[in-house]
């Protein structure tokens, strides 16, 4: 009696202590601001119990403080993390709020999420309504990057409902959108035109594209991309009946969707190497590929009309090999499947049904590629023009590979010479200047620039002044007038000049990579080192320590 006594008291004691700190949290929560809930959503976006909680506790506030705005965008963040049952609840309620709010920006960007939630939902028709809504609101803004995050939005939703030249044409206008703005959208617009090309029998173009992205992914350093467009090389031949290399690509794709958990990709792959399998007459590997297909359809409730082949491939199989009861169990499947996808996939249902299912129409589909044998001749004449156009791009290789080899010579020489990379100091005088102020100014610059302050990350006018002991005015003016830069330019260019130096002195800075380099300099991001690097030396990091390992090379050979 005793212990239960003791372990009654032990228990109340323990849910004191953790009502207490939870009281504790919330009153702490109380008093930040929105910006920190932003913040915190973003640092555990892999964490949906915590994100959830914050979601929650910005809800919170929002409400007890009546902003609408925040309201919207706390119920926005409930939708990413919540469980899916729950999901439409949070999205009616955040319609509801971003409707009060009469903010374009904001309705566009709501429309936008709810559409997803019941895209999520195998909705894609009511999905793509909302997404259009979203479309005539944020084409009344000038967020120039949510217009085309909508119409990339709309463009896989056309192509996943079997739209693609529709889909193309919005994909276009993202591909030019977003090459000089996001890396990752232009490469992810691109493997989706690719795509679509297939889809319309545009081969050649899915090739260019797919060929481009793998190319651009590694040099943007994006390497989860490459698989994507491994994988859509891999349909395109397969769609060409290039079986053999088809099952290549598609294999080396496959670890990624894995390591992510794109079930949906996964499906889709899963189908297409047992299409691969089956037409080189591996009927059983290709067995295989289909039984997973049919098991992930019916644990993730995926559809997509071309699945529905691999339903009847394994119909004909077990038919075929005279297991009855399995095939009728597929052909109960099915039915199960056709009732499912004409709910959503009525254009594509027809097309599918069109060319799987009637006799007559594959024929009448031989009929025509027969005749179109005699457009070979505009084939050859397109096949004619990219090899021009390769050609040509190959010429503009060289030739680019050629002036990089002259200005690396010109730095080289430079440093021989013992000139320096930077600026020599300039004699301007600007009247807001005095001469001893300029001395002083000058003597501190230089110190800054001996001790390699310049390294330090987020290096910006504010601190620099702190450093030169004045203020960001005349801070600005003394590098303007003695180093003829923008101060950004300056800090920049210092930081270049510095890893130069390294890469020239030093052989084991050749094997960093970019990103190790950029955080050796102190910047922000690989993205703007590599850019700053290129404005200052002329060839990107990649190409000047090529250039580097190439002369040491050819040294030691004339030395031999």
């Amino acid at each position: 009696m005793k212990n239960v006594i003791i372990t009654i008291l032990c228990t109340l004691f323990t849910l004191t202590i953790v009502q207490a700190n939870q009281r504790n949290q919330v009153d702490s929560l109380s008093n930040k601001n929105y910006q920190f809930f932003e913040e915190k959503i973003i640092e555990f976006r892999t964490d949906s119990i915590k994100a959830k909680q914050f979601a929650n506790y910005w809800l919170k506030k929002a409400n007890k403080e009546k902003n609408l705005t925040q309201q919207a965008k706390a119920y926005k963040a409930l939708i990413h993390f919540a469980d899916k049952k729950y999901r439409m609840i949070y999205a009616d309620s955040l319609l509801e709020k971003a409707k009060e709010t009469k903010n374009n920006e904001i309705l566009g960007s709501t429309y936008l999420t709810v559409g997803a939630a019941h895209y999520d939902n195998n909705e894609y028709t009511k999905a793509l309504d909302l997404y259009i809504l979203a479309n005539n609101h944020v084409a009344k803004t000038n967020d120039q990057y949510l217009i085309h995050k909508v119409k990339y939005t709309i463009a896989l939703t056309k192509y996943f409902l079997g739209y693609y030249d529709e889909a193309i044409a919005l994909l276009n206008q993202c591909m030019e959108y977003f090459k000089e703005e996001n890396d990752l959208a232009y490469l992810k617009s691109m493997q989706a035109i690719a795509l679509s090309y297939t889809q319309i029998e545009r081969y050649d173009h899915s090739s260019y594209f797919n060929k481009l992205g793998m190319e651009l992914a590694n040099e943007y350093e994006i390497d989860d991309m490459v698989p994507y467009f491994k994988n859509a090389n891999g349909i395109n031949l397969c769609k060409q009946k290039e079986y053999e290399n088809a099952i290549k690509f598609l294999k080396e794709s496959k670890p990624q969707f894995v390591k992510v958990n794109d079930y949906a990709n996964l499906i889709t792959t899963n189908f297409y190497l047992g299409k691969c399998y089956w037409e080189i007459n591996d009927k059983q590997k290709a067995v295989t590929y289909f039984l997973k297909v049919h098991k992930d359809i019916q644990i993730r409730k995926y559809t997509r009309p071309e699945l529905r082949e691999a339903y009847e491939t394994l119909i004909l199989y077990f038919g075929e090999t005279n297991e009855l009861e399995k095939e009728l169990f597929f052909i109960k499947k099915l039915m199960e499947f056709d009732n499912e996808i004409n709910k959503e996939f009525k254009y594509l249902t027809y097309k599918v049904h069109k060319e799987y299912d009637t006799k007559t129409l594959l024929e009448k589909k031989k009929k025509i590629e027969n005749e179109l044998a005699s457009n070979r001749k505009i084939y050859f004449l397109v096949i004619a023009s990219l090899i021009i156009i390769l050609l040509s791009l190959f010429g503009w290789h060289l030739e680019s590979k050629k002036r990089e080899k002259e200005k690396f010579n010109q730095i080289m020489a430079d440093l021989v010479n013992k000139k320096k990379t930077t600026i020599t100091p300039a004699n301007n005088q600007n009247s807001n200047l005095s001469t001893e102020l300029t001395k002083s100014l000058m003597k501190n610059l230089e110190k800054f620039e001996n001790q390699k302050k310049f390294l330090e990350k987020d290096m910006n006018l504010a601190k620099l002044a702190a450093l030169l002991d004045t203020n960001t005015k005349y801070a600005s003016l003394i590098i303007a007038e003695q180093r003829e830069k923008k101060t950004t330019t300056y800090i920049n260019d210092l930081k270049i000049d510095y890893i130069v130096e390294l890469l020239i002195s030093n052989n084991k800075f050749r094997n960093y990579t970019n990103k190790a380099l950029s955080d050796e300099a102190g910047f922000g991001s690989t993205q703007i080192f590599t850019l700053c690097f290129k404005n200052r030396i002329g060839m990107s990091p990649t190409s000047f320590i090529q250039q580097l390992k190439s002369a040491n090379e050819n040294q030691q050979n004339n030395q031999e």
